[in-house]
């Protein structure tokens, strides 16, 4: 259970106004309730306003806090008076009070979304199994802490100029009539500029959960997450250099069975691939291809079946984009500009236009899913497919056509659950593979047999739900 905190807070647009109020944990938010108001987003108007989240800074028992990305759930005025005898000393009735609800909270002191930091570090769930180096396997293994000694790290150089770090850390004690040894796996992140939160986060912390939900096919959750301010930009903490003295939503996940749930061995580990190379490039990979991520990635979140099929198939077009250059201009779409100059009839805007639909259709949706699937492997294919790699990616395209623009179709393919549930899933599976190779999985015949232990992508390619050939006769009858 994580504990209430109760202090004064304020913000930015006046710090000289604390109010009182307690912070307390509430769903999936930080839910803030304040005896007094807090004067923030003064244009708001008697109707719908879109305004910015505030932040919102605390100080509860001699620790300060932050509040992110904070919204005003409501506020209450004071009560309409009751005649009766007043009591000049009370003031109950001209009390105002506020709701605020926030995303994510900082413990340890009053920090701007600005603030600069040089070193953080944090938890996956399921990165221990996908990570496997240990200490604390053979027959020399150590029995307590004094003899630990932790093994290689993993340390990747990334082009965004932040090194990421994968280790174990040991901790344990021992006693008269005890001993006791842990390890943990831990990230830590380092960049000699420095990172803001929300650039730690987006670079380095949600692609690395992304990676593992991929792996895994569930949902994963990072957590003690410890972020060290710069000292330039902080110099409250250049004397505690080695300190990581802020917590990110601490608590949060707060139970061992939340944080160790993955219990799975994953298709393929760090042991299998050059595992610093592959952080490096996954990382890379990752930020240009934000929706196929963001899409191929387990969530607990979904949409109704239809729509998850029209993303996956989009998320799949997106990445082909992102992988590969399109068509120049000296191709089938600058045989139609020639065309409409001799034809005549049409001015050069809508010559412009014209030319420009032709290109977005030049390299068609169909074979964009066939290029990447076909990317994975000629063995791969045939072995995951069934030889039906070209029937699929047609059903796929006209199936994702139908839904995107709401067409009806004769065969009706778009409507068959099987069809869908095949699409779906496939696709799914494309984009995590191609995204995987592109980051360093081997492909072809290794991949077939990273893959062939692992029962999701071998019920995959057993899948009886859709017949690929058989789908793609009744769409050309």
């Amino acid at each position: 259970m994580i504990e209430s905190r109760s202090g004064v807070w304020w913000t930015d647009d006046d710090p000289s106004v604390r109010v009182p109020g307690t912070l307390a944990r509430a769903g999936e938010r930080w839910q803030l309730d304040l005896i007094g108001t807090l004067r923030v987003n003064q244009q708001w108007e008697d109707q719908l306003s879109l305004v910015p989240p505030a932040t919102i800074y605390g100080a509860c028992s001699g620790k300060r806090y932050t509040l992110r990305d904070s919204y005003l759930s409501h506020t209450n005025g004071p009560s309409i008076h009751i005649p009766g005898p007043r009591d000049q000393s009370d003031q109950a009735d001209d009390q105002f009070s506020q709701t605020w609800f926030g995303f994510s909270l900082l413990d340890g002191d009053a920090l701007s979304e600005d603030t600069i930091y040089s070193r953080a570090s944090f938890e996956l769930s399921g990165l221990s199994e996908w990570w496997p180096f240990s200490a604390l396997q053979g027959s020399d293994a150590p029995t307590d802490i004094v003899g630990y000694r932790p093994p290689e790290p993993t340390v990747a150089e990334c082009d965004n100029g932040m090194t990421v770090t994968i280790t174990a850390l040991g901790s344990g004690g021992h006693g008269r009539r005890s001993h006791s040894l842990t390890e943990r796996v831990v990230v830590a992140v380092e960049r000699e500029a420095g990172f803001t939160l929300e650039e730690l986060l987006e670079q380095a912390v949600i692609p690395l959960q992304a990676l593992l939900a991929i792996i895994f096919d569930r949902r994963v959750e990072y957590f003690n997450l410890r972020l060290r301010p710069h000292p330039d930009a902080n110099s409250e903490y250049s004397s505690h250099a080695a300190l990581l003295p802020i917590s990110f939503d601490p608590d949060v996940i707060e139970s061992k069975h939340e944080k160790d749930a993955i219990r799975e061995f994953p298709f393929f580990t760090a042991k299998d691939v050059q595992a610093s190379e592959f952080i490096a490039k996954w990382i890379s990979t990752s930020s240009r291809s934000v929706v196929p991520v963001s899409v191929a990635a387990p969530t607990s979140q979904a949409g109704s079946f239809q729509i998850q099929v029209v993303e996956a198939v989009n998320a799949a077009e997106s990445l082909h984009r992102e992988l590969h250059a399109e068509p120049s201009s000296s191709g089938f779409a600058e045989k139609v500009r020639e065309a409409l100059k001799v034809a005549g009839g049409l001015n050069s805007e809508e010559r412009r236009k014209v030319v420009s639909a032709v290109k977005m259709t030049e390299v068609t949706l169909e074979a964009r899913l066939l290029q990447l699937a076909q990317e994975l492997g000629e063995e791969f294919c045939a072995w995951f497919f069934d030889g039906q790699v070209k029937d699929w990616a047609a059903i796929a395209a006209t199936v994702r056509n139908a839904l995107s623009h709401g067409y009806q179709t004769k065969h009706r393919i778009e409507h068959d659950p099987g069809a869908l549930s095949g699409v779906l899933q496939i696709t799914l599976a494309v984009i995590r593979l191609r995204l995987l190779t592109e980051a360093g999985l081997p492909q072809d015949h290794a991949l077939i047999e990273l893959l062939s232990k692992d029962p999701r992508y071998r019920a995959l390619m057993r899948q009886s739900v859709a017949d690929w050939g058989a789908l793609r006769a009744t769409m050309g009858s």
